[in-house]
């Protein structure tokens, strides 16, 4: 029996992710480390759990910007690693919104050799001092050999239309 594999690709990633996020005081004022834990359903390959890392800087408001994030979304048949950063505004009142980078470095099972750029956007809401809830969606991101190929393909059928 044959069987066909069909390789997966960063651009089929698109979906929603909820959690809570835990931030520790760094000693550094207004910048804590977050903790976040949470689950997702991804449009192409379904449920998965989320957990990151990362460092979040409130001490510029009503600007806010997380960086050095690492996060692991865990599917039932894999994984995928990756990094993350970004900025957002809060609203003084514990409500923000924000919008940042998730780069896929690697994966396991049929993420194997994943990588691409999801771009994620997303609400923040203050639950306690310490304590965040998180809801985002995310997209892929084209990658710029496709932008660069896209981009030829509109200039030559550009060209061709105007003979």
């Amino acid at each position: 029996m044959a069987t066909l594999v069909v390789p997966l690709h960063a651009s089929d990633l698109s979906g929603t992710f909820d959690g809570v996020g835990t931030l520790t005081p760094t000693g550094t004022p207004g910048i804590f480390t977050q903790n976040f834990t949470g689950d997702g359903t991804d449009a192409t390959f379904g449920a998965f759990d989320i957990a990151g890392q990362s460092t979040v800087d409130f001490s510029h408001p009503p600007h806010f910007t997380f960086t050095n994030g690492t996060v692991t979304l865990t599917f039932s048949t894999g994984t995928l690693f990756g990094t993350s950063s970004g900025e957002g505004t809060g609203n003084g009142s514990g409500m923000g919104t924000f919008e940042g980078d998730y780069v896929i470095t690697g994966g396991t099972g049929p993420f194997d050799g994943f990588t691409g750029t999801l771009a994620v956007t997303g609400t923040i809401d203050r639950t306690s001092p310490t304590t965040e809830t998180v809801s985002a969606s995310y997209s892929s991101v084209p990658e710029p050999s496709t932008l660069a190929l896209l981009a030829t393909g509109l200039l030559g059928f550009g060209l061709r239309r105007r003979r």
